[in-house]
């Protein structure tokens, strides 16, 4: 497994360190990787493919090479599992605490940081946990096409939200952070039809197994984790017939 610290975490790190406050960055970089343990933790469990984790200010990124086509129920497990992963190392940092093992001071940095890093990561706006748990609840009840485009308008618009709310809040921090989730949206928008057609190759190309079927009338309502028997002039075809035609290919 590779580990790459961003250039926003080395720069904030830089502040700390020249501003001696060094526990103040060993607490919120052990929360963040703890965090990031948790995510490749669960992953490697389910056998899924993990390239890399890139640390950044506000948490990280689990960059996985993956079927889109993998089961949502086990990306749900990987999507939470650094917030549990957390809450747990917190509650062990509580214990602590309570023993007397960790000071007034000490314990008050973790629960800043802990409370700060878990309800930023909550937050709908891509690519935090919280969108990615979203979008893959999205996907259970409407196409993954439709999906996603509704997740990128939410992250928008929270973003808008959040950007108001602590517009006389700004510094440095903040704006660098901003500044990269910003650019992660952008350039998810711009991949968002290469990704869908990378969806439908995979369900062409591979002998995927799906629990459900469902009818739908075209192929951009194909769901993530359901078969489907496509409505095509009146008749209706196969999922398989009716990418075989999309991708220039016969049965």
């Amino acid at each position: 497994m590779k580990i790459e610290f961003h250039y926003t975490y080395i720069l904030i790190a830089l502040g700390f360190i020249l501003t001696g406050y060094f526990h103040n960055l060993i607490i919120f970089t052990s929360i963040i990787i703890i965090h990031e343990v948790g995510h490749y933790t669960i992953a490697k469990l389910n056998k899924l493919n993990v390239e890399k984790i890139t640390i950044y200010p506000y948490g990280g990124l689990v960059k996985m090479n993956n079927l889109i086509n993998t089961s949502i129920n086990k990306e749900l497990l990987v999507a939470i599992s650094g917030i549990i992963f957390q809450t747990i190392y917190y509650s062990i940092i509580v214990l602590l605490y309570n023993q007397g093992i960790i000071r007034d001071y000490i314990f008050n940095l973790f629960t800043m940081y802990n409370n700060s890093i878990l309800i930023f990561n909550i937050l709908p706006i891509h690519p935090l946990d919280g969108s990615k748990i979203l979008n893959l609840l999205l996907s259970k009840v409407i196409p993954y096409n439709k999906a996603n485009k509704l997740n990128i308008i939410i992250s928008i618009i929270t973003l808008i939200i959040v950007l108001y709310i602590n517009y006389y809040n700004f510094n440095y921090t903040t704006l660098l952070i901003i500044g990269v989730i910003l650019d992660n949206t952008i350039k998810y928008y711009k991949e968002m039809k290469y990704i869908f057609n990378k969806f439908l190759l995979e369900r062409y190309i591979y002998k995927i197994t799906y629990n459900k079927t469902k009818k739908i009338n075209k192929i951009g309502n194909m769901y993530k984790d359901k078969y489907h028997i496509i409505k095509e002039n009146n008749t209706y075809i196969t999922e398989k017939q009716a990418l075989s035609h999309k991708f220039g290919r016969k049965t």
